[in-house]
This record gives structure tokens, C-alpha cells and sequence, in this order.
């Protein structure tokens, strides 16, 4: 017999693989923008292949900010700690919900904007480097989907929040 407190407990640990994957992935890509914050190029050959790559607006040479890239880095870390914490090693602190859960969404909502945006004519008339503008197509925009669904799962996974939507 499959029971409600048996749903509760795989709910559980599928969060706690899906917020791990999510705050290891978003601490990655948060070490490539602090490493770029610092000067850095790796894994592009130079400064204006970072540009071309990552910012990739029209004739770019070099990138516009390092302190951008530093915050944009930051801003991913806490986004990793929130997946972290949303995955189920939040349980220390109760009262974490009511903060996690709007979090979450807000999250959620941040990177499927970002990546419905890169896919618009719009965005991309915008940013029509290359090699930004395939790498954004394949990558970029896709992965920022993948976030906002993971953000959203985690979202409804929390502890006494998705048996309430049936």
C-alpha cells in the first residue's frame, strides 16, 4: 500500500538530489563569472572571445564590466545556496519555508524569463554575435529553463506546501 507519508518521503529525496544538482551547477557557472570578475578568460582564448561569447552584442572587442561579472557571480551563489537549502537541509530551521518559498518562485520565474527571453527575435537582434548567438540558442537559454523548473520542483517539494494544491 502506498501511503501519503510514502509520497511525502520520496518527494523528499528526489528535492534533495534536484537541489544538490542545482546548487552544484550553480556554483559552477557562479566560479566561471567570478573568474572572469578577476580577469580571467578561461575557457575563451582571450578577452574579446569571453565578449563575443558571453555578452556577444554588436561589435563588442571587450567586456564592458568585471564588477557585472562579480555580482552576477554572487547572485549565483546565493542562487545555489537557496537550491541547496529548498532541497531539504532546510529542516533545521522551520520557520525557512516562509521565506524559501517565495524565494523559490521568484527564482523560478527569473530564469524561465531569461530563458524564454534569449530565444525572442527581439534578445537576439539585441545580442547577434557570435559566437553568443549559438551558444545562447543550445545552451544558455535552455539551461536557465532547466533552472526555473528545477526552482519551481524544489518550490513545491518543501515540507506541508504541495499537498495543499490538490
Amino acid at each position: 500500500m502506498y501511503t501519503e507519508a510514502d509520497k511525502l518521503k520520496e518527494n523528499k529525496g528526489l528535492a534533495a538530489i534536484v537541489g544538490s544538482i542545482q546548487a552544484f551547477l550553480l556554483t559552477i557557472v557562479a566560479a566561471f563569472y567570478l573568474l572572469w570578475a578577476g580577469g580571467g578568460t578561461f575557457p575563451f582564448a582571450n578577452e574579446q572571445s569571453l565578449a563575443r561569447s558571453v555578452i556577444g552584442r554588436r561589435g563588442i572587442t571587450r567586456v564592458p564590466s568585471r564588477r557585472a561579472f562579480l555580482y552576477l557571480g554572487v547572485l549565483l551563489l546565493a542562487a545555489a545556496v537557496a537550491a541547496f537549502l529548498m532541497g531539504g537541509f532546510s529542516e533545521a530551521y522551520s520557520k525557512s519555508k516562509m521565506v524559501l518559498a517565495p524565494l523559490g518562485l521568484f527564482l523560478a520565474a527569473v530564469f524561465f524569463a531569461r530563458g524564454v527571453a534569449g530565444i525572442l527575435p527581439a534578445f537576439e537582434r539585441a545580442a547577434p554575435e557570435q559566437p553568443f548567438l549559438s551558444l545562447n540558442r543550445r545552451l544558455y537559454s535552455p539551461f536557465c529553463v532547466l533552472i526555473g523548473f528545477g526552482f519551481l520542483f524544489l518550490v513545491l517539494s518543501l515540507p506541508n506546501w504541495a499537498y495543499r494544491l490538490r
